[in-house]
């Protein structure tokens, strides 16, 4: 029985054989594959971080152009990789201190409307209410700050932001939505106290003068 058995194994295999050999095959090159594809996205990655620290070089320099043309390099290239990600933030940083707030808002908008990596979405969010306040778009800005403070996961930071929307709704004529933002703040986040501190004294402020 067991000879039989063995006879049909043979048979199996010299029926088959062929396509176990392209199975085999098929199995190499996906492997193959895979690690190239794993080399080509590390490689990527190394040379997006390389340029990155050369831009950051020029933008720490105060060569604001260079910086501006090496991020915008760098995101064009690499927008997929996290150097990628961390340039667009930086480039919108460039974007401000150039006085180009319109350039950095259409930026920001679409690098968050195409989803970036989480870590990214806070500060992003946070430079874009910075650059609608500066256009004077304060209710947009209040949402920009909102997006922030929902999305970073460190508290302190998270305190500043909606103290920033705090004073832009505030700005906007948004008293409700300046109090919950403060009221939050003093709230939920006593491990800052400064942050605290500056949410009562900003709350009382606003309410003194609608006694007024």
């Amino acid at each position: 029985m067991g000879s039989d058995a063995g006879e049909k194994a043979v048979e199996w295999v010299t029926h088959h054989g062929r396509r176990i050999s392209i199975g085999v095959a098929a199995m190499v090159l996906l492997g193959g594959g895979v690690w190239f594809t794993r080399e080509a996205r590390i490689r990527k990655e190394d040379f997006a971080s390389r340029e990155l620290s050369q831009a950051r070089t020029a933008a720490s320099a105060r060569n604001l152009q260079l910086a501006a043309s090496d991020l915008s390099r760098i995101v064009s290239m690499y927008s997929k990789t996290q150097a990628g990600q961390e340039a667009m933030v930086l480039l919108a940083n460039v974007r401000m201190q150039q006085g180009r707030a319109a350039l950095a808002v259409a930026e920001l908008q679409d690098f968050l409307d195409r989803g970036p990596q989480r870590e990214f979405v806070g500060p992003a969010a946070g430079l874009l209410g910075k650059a609608l306040e500066e256009l004077g778009d304060f209710s947009r800005a209040a949402d920009a700050y909102q997006r922030a403070a929902d999305a970073v996961g460190y508290s302190m930071i998270r305190s500043q932001y909606l103290i920033e929307l705090g004073r832009v709704a505030w700005t906007a004529g948004d008293t409700a939505r300046a109090a919950a933002a403060y009221e939050r703040v003093i709230e939920e986040h006593e491990d800052d106290p400064v942050g605290a501190s500056e949410a009562k004294f900003r709350l009382a402020e606003m309410r003194g003068r609608a006694a007024q």
